[in-house]
């Protein structure tokens, strides 16, 4: 398990055979206005069922915010897209863009 604690998150998961199936970061940073957790990139292998995993790391993601107290702000288009699918994330979602034209 992890430690909610730590201002660093790193979750990998290789295969068997030592490939990646997927590995992802958050971080605990200071801004102005709040201190939140930065998620960066979230990287699937192609070959891997890449909506089920993201939807198992996302709970993940709802516990840090949660457990931690803390707003997440997603980098990753596919973070934000699921975000944006996904409404029960809204009140972990910071610095959620704007709608532009009808869309996020």
């Amino acid at each position: 398990m992890f430690n909610v604690d730590d201002p660093h998150q790193f979750f990998r998961e290789d295969d068997d055979n030592g490939e990646m199936v997927y590995s992802w970061t958050m971080d605990k940073i200071e801004r102005k206005d709040a201190t939140v957790w930065i998620m960066n990139h979230f990287f699937v292998n192609p070959k891997m069922n890449s909506k089920k995993i993201l939807h198992d790391q996302m709970k993940i993601v709802m516990f840090i915010a949660q457990k931690s107290h803390l707003p997440v702000w997603p980098l990753d288009p596919l973070v934000i897209n699921y975000f944006n699918e996904h409404p029960e994330f809204e009140s972990i979602w910071y610095h959620k863009p704007s709608p532009k034209n009808g869309s996020i």
